[in-house]
């Protein structure tokens, strides 16, 4: 018989894979069982659009200029309804007003921290003595802290004269 203290048998090398084998198995299953869970309290998975979704109550002032001649500016009430959007930085704006308005202000917008700017809509219409007049939109606002604030132009040119609506709506959260 060989005693050779550098000799390894078969048997050995069998129950060594086995172990190995059971070893890197069970280091697999915990590895991926303890990456694949989201933590409770982890700031990595946070929307940050979940702070501003919600109903928000408020106001409107809305004026017209038209060729330099400042109107009345009129106010009211508003209800601005703020949800997600399909993309990561969108949020959707429904906006409901007391004062008459041609198109409603349902828009998505893009989020860049606390400000946003509307990215569907670039025409919106005005209403100036019973006549349609289509221009070009612009709205951008602000969330903060409970509370939003949007401004809304809209500016195009009837009968040679420039037209332009300015728009002021806030609201505070429900």
């Amino acid at each position: 018989m060989n005693h050779n203290p550098f000799t390894i048998s078969t048997m050995t090398i069998s129950t060594a894979s086995r172990s190995l084998y059971r070893g890197l198995l069970a280091l697999l299953v915990v590895g991926t069982l303890t990456t694949a869970c989201k933590k409770s309290g982890g700031s990595d998975d946070v929307d940050p659009r979940d702070q501003y979704v919600g109903t928000y109550e408020g106001g409107i002032a809305s004026s017209l200029n038209v060729g330099g001649f400042e109107g009345t500016s009129q106010t009211g009430t508003s209800t601005i309804i703020i949800t997600k959007g399909s993309n990561p930085k969108e949020i959707l704006i429904d906006t409901q007003m007391s004062l008459g308005r041609p198109t409603p202000l349902k828009v998505t917008a893009e989020l860049e921290g606390s400000t946003f700017r509307v990215i569907d809509r670039n025409k919106d219409q005005m209403n100036v003595l019973g006549v349609t007049v289509e221009g070009e939109f612009k709205a951008t606002g602000v969330l903060e802290k409970n509370q939003v604030a949007i401004t809304a132009t809209t500016e195009g040119l009837r009968t040679g004269a420039v037209v332009k609506r300015t728009e002021q709506i806030s609201g505070t959260k429900k």
